[in-house]
């Protein structure tokens, strides 16, 4: 019986022992070693997913420590000893593996260099991830947060919400699907080209599914300059788990960014560094750059990691939809698992095309400023490309439909327009108005709003339906004041023999007696159109549908006048004195002078190109 207690014992004593033994070397990872503790020749290990789900350790040696390598930021350079990473090096998807050094937690492996045939890696000190980690979020009903499983909170009225310091949208009628993210990039600064030489954040990849190879192309393009590449690679872009799969972040595990999931898939990989309750800290570098902020996240699996003489990378598919990335800052990327995302339902529809195997698309993509109408226009491009692959002459007619949170009725525009290379042609569709709407819905400084769906409908028309304006002459080119003017327009319709003559009456206002006057002839969309001074997201809208369409001729007669634009009115052919005086009276108020243009539209049934301009002498005295 002693004896049977004693075994007893010894089993309680050992389950103590290691019971002790295991809360020690828990409390010693969870411990940080400083940069100051660490010196050339330490070794120690990392953590990341080679294949599947499963956390494997592969080691890795101090070099030494480059100070100030970033503002309040040092870098570790280390060595990474391990059969696939000798012929790998720096691997894209690696970004955010935990090093250990001394049983406590170092950093994040997260640089390399370009073109390095050796193994060295540059790691993100702890310090300032987990103090990005703990970093409140501000109250931002703009980010689109809510927690997890919780309808969205709705929008309240906010002064100025701008994103990553983009400028406020003012009605620009220059917007197309990239200015959002040109103007990020030059905020941010566009790495260097890869020489071999420079020290880099080791590549995100953006695994896409379901896109064309000329697309994959295209985003990897418009991305690069963040640092993004961009790799065709598939992926289901599940929001249901995948069967089998974690259903948690760890450290070493992979981490996704989606931006957009359904038929189409894309999603940004990284590798888990630390996990404190529900954040998730990540990446030791930025994504884009974009500060707080509100990106779905995801649990992510590795199929196999390609060694590549030229850009080795984690193949991966997301496997579910868990959190929110909350904070995208220069040491790293913070995820909070509680915070479900908003996103955007958008539905792509394309009529006209007989015997297509498909004609619509659903999906769902990621509501930023930036990355939506990238993303967007790429995929609506992808699915015309799809639908209607012809290289061939091709009409379109584009309705776009966005409903925006806590609105009614939704925003719809009509674009009209010819692709000499087929539908799917990208310079057409990424200056579509429906990004004009999206540009005044996310950057107006008036109030904080977000699209809640987007729906799009595009018909498609085999033929060139074109009209080019080939000259334009008048009786006289001097003309007298307060006289209309038959203006002789010649155009050439494309597939017809000879050409087209349409008078176009054109008034001269008295006030040019005595003046050289302009008069310009063009398609309508290259016509810029005075919008009052804003005074809230309605007047953005009512610019964006002011636009003059495509299929108008627009002839524009530049006087000698100015005018003022007031927040909400316009005042035009105003003589100099009272332009003078209103200037001064309404400087607070934001008085704004134009050059003022008599102009007048001649709808047309095709879609206009060309132009041509005249130049007139009017009289001081009508004859």
């Amino acid at each position: 019986m002693r004896a049977r207690h004693a075994c007893i014992a010894s089993v309680f004593a050992g389950l103590l022992v290691a019971s002790v033994a295991l809360g020690q070397v828990r409390g010693t990872r969870a411990g940080v070693i400083p940069v100051s503790e660490i010196t050339p020749g330490m070794r120690g290990y990392g953590l990341t997913v080679f294949q599947g789900t499963t956390v494997e350790r592969f080691d890795v040696e101090v070099i030494d420590v480059l100070s100030n390598f970033r503002p309040d930021q040092d870098l570790i350079l280390v060595r990474t000893p391990h059969p696939l990473l000798d012929r790998a090096h720096v691997v894209a998807g690696m970004s955010g593996s935990p090093i250990f050094l001394d049983g406590r937690l170092a950093g994040a492996y997260a640089y390399g260099w370009p073109f390095s045939s050796d193994p060295i890696a540059g790691v993100t000190p702890a310090a300032p991830m987990l103090t990005e980690m703990r970093r409140p979020l501000r109250p931002d009903p703009f980010a689109g947060t809510g927690p997890l499983g919780a309808a969205p909170p709705r929008p309240r009225r906010v002064a100025g919400p701008h994103l990553a310091g983009l400028p406020a949208y003012r009605g620009a009628p220059s917007v197309t699907a990239t200015s959002a993210l040109a103007a990020h990039v030059e905020r941010v600064g566009a790495p260097r080209t890869p020489d071999g030489a420079t020290l880099r954040p080791a590549a995100t990849p953006l695994l896409v599914g379901g896109f064309d190879d000329a697309i994959v192309r295209m985003l990897d393009a418009q991305l690069a300059p963040l640092g993004i590449v961009t790799l065709q690679a598939g992926g289901a872009g599940r929001r249901e788990p995948t069967p089998g799969t974690p259903g948690r972040y760890e450290p070493g595990g992979a981490v996704g960014v989606q931006l957009v999931r359904g038929d189409v898939s894309s999603t940004a990989v990284g590798t888990v560094t630390h996990v404190e309750g529900s954040r998730v800290v990540g990446f030791g570098h930025p994504m884009i750059g974009a500060g707080q902020t509100s990106l779905p996240a995801t649990l992510v699996r590795v199929l196999h990691i390609l060694v590549s003489e030229n850009r080795s990378f984690k193949i991966s598919e997301p496997t579910r939809a868990l959190g929110t990335l909350v904070h995208d800052r220069q040491s790293s990327v913070v995820v909070d698992s509680g915070l479900d995302a908003v996103v955007v339902p958008v539905r792509v529809r394309v009529r006209g095309v007989e015997g297509a195997p498909r004609d619509e698309w659903t999906f769902e993509v990621a509501s930023h400023r930036v990355l939506t109408p990238v993303i967007l226009s790429a995929s609506i491009q992808n699915a015309l490309k799809a639908t209607v692959p012809d290289a061939a002459d091709a009409m379109f007619e584009a309705t776009s439909r966005v409903f925006v949170e806590g609105r009614p009725s939704p925003e719809v525009v009509v674009d009209r327009g010819f692709n000499a290379m087929g539908p799917s042609s990208a310079g057409a569709l990424a200056s579509l108005r429906l990004f004009q709407l999206l540009e005044a819905i996310y950057g107006n400084p008036f109030e904080v709003a977000r699209p809640s769906r987007i729906e799009i409908e595009i018909d498609v028309r085999f033929g060139r339906e074109t009209l080019e304006i080939v000259d334009a002459s008048v009786p006289s080119d001097e003309v007298d004041p307060g006289s209309t003017v038959p203006v002789r327009v010649v155009m050439r319709r494309w597939g017809q023999p000879g050409e087209t003559v349409r008078i176009v009456p054109v008034r001269i206002p008295g006030h040019l007696a005595g003046s050289r006057v302009r008069v310009d002839l063009a398609p309508g969309p290259s016509v810029a159109v005075e919008p009052v001074e804003p005074r809230r997201l309605d007047d953005l809208f009512a610019a964006v549908h002011a636009r003059y369409p495509t299929t108008s001729m627009v002839v524009t007669l530049e006087t000698s006048a100015r005018g003022l634009r007031f927040p909400g009115h316009v005042a035009r052919n105003l003589p100099r004195s009272a332009l003078d005086s209103l200037q001064l009276v309404n400087d607070a108020d934001r008085a704004r002078p134009f050059i003022t243009y008599d102009r007048h539209e001649v709808g047309l049934d095709h879609v206009v190109s060309g132009g041509a301009r005249l130049e007139l002498d009017v009289r001081r005295t009508p004859r």
